[in-house]
């Protein structure tokens, strides 16, 4: 009763602070204090806690971490359950690709010549060094973000507020931005992410509210950087090197991988930090990922200014005008319009999940929750959903990988409805994370398959843009409903893309657009480029990259003979 008055005067389904969560805990008796199975409990863990106190004396900060890891057997055997998976995920996909990563597709594809698997072997390890420590960037404070701003003294309907800022931000500036990335170039856009978003970083160091503002507005055009321009880059630079589709499609595989690894480590690195930071400074413990991730951002950047090509869409036209025929395209195809839709309502639910996962296991957690090794956790599962993605690509479409994804995140989404146990909530977030590994690299297939190469960011930041539009509706929405209403609104959103995906299924009424403009737009390579350096004529790239995606597509069964 005393919950159900809490829900009514504030309008929310969790406690508006960390310390209720205690008096909200779930009602079983072995979370109740003085129970003898508590008490047990509470006393083993006092002993392992001492026992590891002595064996660790003589290095004080390695004592801290064991000290942070007492009384987390739960998370820790779900950390230990997702590296297994992981594991056999990652053995699983070993077997069923007896070949080499990406030299055939069911057996159809052709084998790749020595040169292409050289320019590959290239591509993959300039672009993922980069990447993997942008993402890392990324994913080391996000994980702390709702936690820094609770710290801060926000209540949970202000912290919503500055989410929306952040999305607001990506939905108008970021889609701009990204825009620009066609005209003035992919790798500047994605040398730019590193500088905006480690200002962003510092400025959440400072409690003031404008500071934050400023902060959440600098976040979310970084953020619209990394979901376009970095894949607008990789793939045009793949094509521009005249890798087949096959390749492409390991390409992505690996990169969903080094996302979730990525993740792992930012996890690992965060939680560490945190416990050393808090020894000294309690109140700067949560700022400390923050800080972290200013110097991986500027070396990511760095990065792709030494070692990357500059890459273009359409050069000649402007940022408004490639917008504008994005918005043309996505209207007058029903393969793009969908696209759209399962793309910007999908990753509406998933950043329904990453606003709420934190205060719903704080509510239904006895006590602190170790923020780093969920998390880590979360991304180890994500990385066995990307290892079980590469090793099914030649038997299932991608289409089919997104119906059984949308299928399986609607049910996770239901848990917390009608749970209010915190290890099976626990357990079907970990769930819905595999199912986000399997849905990237899928997703990114599809975009390449449809989207014209000379208004690529420009499309998929007219995807973010609707994204964006609903995240706000549902961030404005959650902080006045109650839990169970804002998990039963993804789980609608991931039914409806569970609809969208039989459309997708379909024949396209787009690639033959798509492959027209690839055949016609002329690529530009840098000056310092392979093509350059070799004399190649640009003018024969295009159809040789045309033809070799086409190839690619109709030995998929994806274009009509």
């Amino acid at each position: 009763h005393g919950r159900q008055r809490r829900m009514r005067v504030e309008g929310i389904g969790m406690p508006a602070r960390p310390e209720d969560a205690w008096r909200h805990r779930p009602r079983h008796a072995l979370h109740r204090r003085g129970h003898p199975g508590a008490n047990a409990s509470l006393a083993a863990v006092s002993v392992a806690g001492s026992s590891a106190s002595v064996a660790v004396a003589d290095a004080p900060w390695l004592s801290l971490v064991c000290q942070s890891l007492a009384g987390q057997q739960t998370e820790l055997a779900l950390l230990l359950f997702s590296i297994l998976l992981c594991l056999v995920a990652w053995l699983f996909a070993t077997r069923r690709q007896s070949e080499p990563p990406g030299l055939a597709l069911a057996g159809l594809a052709p084998a790749v010549t020595p040169a292409e698997l050289t320019a590959y072997r290239r591509l993959r390890n300039r672009y993922l060094l980069a990447y993997s420590l942008a993402t890392f960037g990324d994913w080391i404070q996000g994980g702390y973000l709702y936690a820094l701003y609770a710290q801060h003294g926000y209540s949970m309907r202000h912290i919503a507020l500055l989410f929306v800022v952040g999305y607001a931000s990506a939905a108008t500036a970021g889609t701009y931005s990204s825009a620009v990335g066609d005209v003035g170039g992919h790798r500047r856009n994605c040398v730019a992410y590193g500088l905006i978003y480690s200002v962003s970083c510092l400025l959440a160091n400072s409690p003031d509210v404008g500071a934050l503002v400023v902060s959440r507005l600098l976040g979310g055009v970084a953020y619209s950087i990394l979901f376009t321009s970095f894949e607008s880059w990789l793939v045009a630079d793949a094509e521009a090197s005249g890798l087949p589709p096959s390749l492409l499609t390991s390409l992505f595989a690996t990169s969903a991988t080094v996302y979730a690894s990525s993740a792992v480590a930012a996890g690992i690195s965060g939680h560490a930090c945190v416990v050393l930071m808090g020894s000294t400074r309690a109140d700067a413990a949560l700022t400390a990922p923050f800080n972290l991730a200013v110097p991986a951002m500027l070396v990511a950047s760095a990065l792709c200014q030494w070692t990357w090509d500059e890459r273009y869409g359409d050069r000649g036209s402007s940022a408004s005008a490639s917008l504008r025929r994005s918005c043309r395209a996505v209207a007058a195809s029903r393969t793009l319009l969908c696209l759209g839709l399962v793309n910007a309502m999908y990753e509406t639910a998933l950043y329904v999940f990453v606003f709420m996962w934190t205060p719903s296991l704080e509510a239904r957690s006895v006590g602190h929750i170790p923020h780093g090794l969920v998390f880590s956790a979360f991304m180890l599962s994500k990385m066995a959903g990307a290892q079980l993605f590469a090793a099914l690509a030649d038997a299932i479409s991608p289409a089919a990988c997104l119906g059984f994804v949308f299928g399986g995140s609607a049910l996770c989404m239901t848990v917390p409805i009608f749970s209010d146990s915190y290890e099976a909530v626990l357990l079907s977030f970990t769930l819905f994370e595999g199912l986000l590994g399997i849905y990237w690299p899928a997703i990114a297939l599809l975009r390449v398959d449809e989207i014209s190469d000379a208004e690529r960011a420009s499309t998929m930041a007219v995807f973010r843009m609707l994204l964006n539009a609903l995240v706000i509706a549902v961030l404005l929405a959650a902080g006045r409903m109650p839990e169970p209403a804002v998990y039963a609104v993804a789980a609608t959103m991931l039914l409806i893309c569970l609809g969208a995906s039989r459309v997708l299924a379909r024949p396209s009424d787009a690639r033959a657009g798509a492959r027209r403009a690839r055949e016609l737009l002329p690529i530009i390579p840098a000056e310092s480029g392979e093509a350059a350096k070799e004399g190649t004529s640009t003018e024969t790239l295009p159809d040789e990259v045309g033809r070799s995606k086409a190839d690619g597509l109709l030995q998929r069964g994806a274009l009509p003979s």
